[in-house]
């Protein structure tokens, strides 16, 4: 039996070791430029969907929003349209009206005082609620008198519900607002 023996080259021992020739080094490889694009394009497409999720919730934050708006003044309308009137301050004649005592109401209160200084936002008010109709200025009004109660220049009625406990509050804002109704008409007789 005769010994042979084969020398095999160290190419030919490591087949990978032809792949790091110059030639192939530079088509299956990346520069560090290209990695640092290719990691930054993903990173800017990354931003943009994440930016435009954000977008998404606030367009469907705004749509809810819009929504609950909506909903509230359904119900605060409501609520004002089944409030009972007093009718020693209010005739129920069609549309209601004041009667004596309801502008006498109006005067000791301190709202016509109030809503002479502070027409503009009164009238601001209403003009948000969109009214088209007068029974919409009717219920703006009504409705602008509990809006506003809070803010500072209410201070002179407020003390007057203080002094005077056996008035109902909620009675006299809706004296109040047919007297802002009667106002805003006034000025504004292209409303049907």
């Amino acid at each position: 039996m005769e010994n042979t023996t084969t020398t095999i080259g160290i190419a030919d021992q490591n087949p990978a070791s032809s792949l790091a020739t110059p030639q192939n080094h530079a088509t299956n490889s990346f520069s560090l430029f290209e990695i640092l694009l290719m990691v930054g394009v993903l990173g800017i497409l990354g931003a943009f969907i994440y930016i435009g999720r954000k977008l998404q919730i606030l367009d469907d934050l705004k749509e809810t929003t819009k929504k609950v708006k909506y909903n509230l003044k359904v119900i605060a309308d409501f609520l004002i349209s089944n409030s009972v009137f007093n009718p020693k301050e209010l005739e129920s004649y069609s549309p209601l009206k004041l009667t004596e005592l309801g502008m006498q109401k109006v005067q000791n209160s301190g709202f016509e005082k109030i809503f002479n200084e502070h027409k503009d936002k009164f009238f601001n008010f209403i003009e948000s609620e969109e009214a088209k109709t007068k029974y919409d200025v009717e219920i703006a009004s009504i409705k602008s008198i509990s809006a506003l109660f809070y803010k500072d220049f209410f201070g002179p009625l407020k003390n007057y519900f203080y002094d005077n406990p056996e008035i109902d509050e909620n009675q006299t804002k809706i004296t109040l607002g047919v007297y802002l109704r009667d106002e805003y008409l006034k000025e504004h007789t292209d409303i049907d």
